[in-house]
């Protein structure tokens, strides 16, 4: 009880307050934020503050910018937020600054304050977070129609109606230097699992890979391309590991020549291997948001799923237990 008092005054309380005379509580990351998936679980858990507190959320990623921001609006749009996805509650910036009855939200990550429906430092779902956070996201955190039209057609392009696909998700670069996330697992142990997820399951006809390392793909390909199985892959930009301790982010390389809209795209990209991937009938994947949100968007139809972590323990739940 003491602890649920101490949450009420230090996260809510002055909200609380405010919500006398405010009406829309705004979303927003300082310093640019992060990846494009922890900048979503950032959304989602200021916006699940938001209403429970009363108030209409409304994201701002035009005046604080992201590291998908374009210099030029995208489909007329500058809030990198509507890049992608609708507002939430049908309100957006313009409207809410303007009426003067608005919150600045906290400038921390209130998703971990739902931390006890999540496992492990990278919020892996259980049954119960699905449960709660679905149906929140399903009518609040809605991607735009033509991406998601964009998204059906790629897929029907490229699984048939009678196919089971494989998920298999692997994230490198930045995940590897070990500041504190859970580091993947490697290449070949990655290899190894799924090649015995196979084994297991004769009704895959195909496996969907995605990646931010062209090292992974390369290795995935020389052993799948040829194969029984389809190998399917999504075009995106992605990078060599060389090896070095430091590695960057696929989100956070400065480029010298980039492609047009490539911000906007480096976000599109990564939307559409998540799409994807909650599509699957199975998963196999390591730690991170982009694994989170799938699974979130799936919604307990995975068949099995497989967690891998650096030194080979396995998670693993059907889709009943998350």
């Amino acid at each position: 009880m003491f602890a649920c008092l101490m949450d009420f005054f230090e996260k809510e309380w002055y909200y609380y307050r405010k919500r006398i005379h405010c009406k829309y509580y705004i979303i927003c990351r300082s310093a640019g934020g992060a990846g494009f998936f922890s900048n979503y679980m950032w959304v989602l858990g200021h916006a699940i503050f938001a209403r429970k507190l009363g108030y209409i959320p409304v994201v701002d990623m035009k005046n604080y910018l992201t590291l998908y921001s374009e210099d030029e609006p995208i489909h007329g749009e500058e809030n990198a937020w509507n890049y992608y996805f609708y507002n939430i509650g049908s309100v957006g910036v313009q409207e809410a600054y303007e009426s003067g009855r608005y919150v600045i939200g906290r400038d921390e990550p209130l998703h971990k304050y739902e931390g006890k429906y999540c496992i492990g430092d990278y919020r892996f779902p259980t049954s119960r977070a699905i449960s709660y956070y679905a149906p929140f996201i399903q009518e609040n955190i809605v991607i735009r129609q033509e991406l998601v039209a964009y998204f059906t057609a790629q897929w029907q392009k490229k699984v048939g109606k009678t196919d089971h696909i494989l998920g298999i998700h692997v994230r490198g670069t930045d995940m590897r230097n070990n500041l504190g996330h859970p580091v993947p697992a490697s290449i070949q142990n990655y290899l190894d699992r799924t090649l015995r997820f196979l084994d297991q399951h004769e009704d895959i006809t195909g496996i969907f890979l995605a990646t931010d390392e062209n090292n992974v793909l390369e290795c995935f390909q020389r052993v799948f391309e040829r194969s029984k199985w389809k190998f399917i892959v999504n075009s995106a930009f992605r990078i060599w590991d060389d090896g070095k301790a430091k590695r960057t982010g696929v989100h956070e390389i400065q480029l010298a020549n980039p492609r047009k809209m490539h911000k906007y795209l480096l976000g599109r990209e990564v939307l559409q291997d998540a799409w994807f991937l909650s599509r699957c009938d199975y998963l196999i994947c390591g730690h991170s948001n982009i694994t989170n949100v799938a699974i979130l968007w799936n919604q307990n139809r995975f068949k099995q799923v497989v967690c891998i972590e650096e030194h080979g323990e396995i998670y693993m739940g059907d889709g009943n237990e998350g």
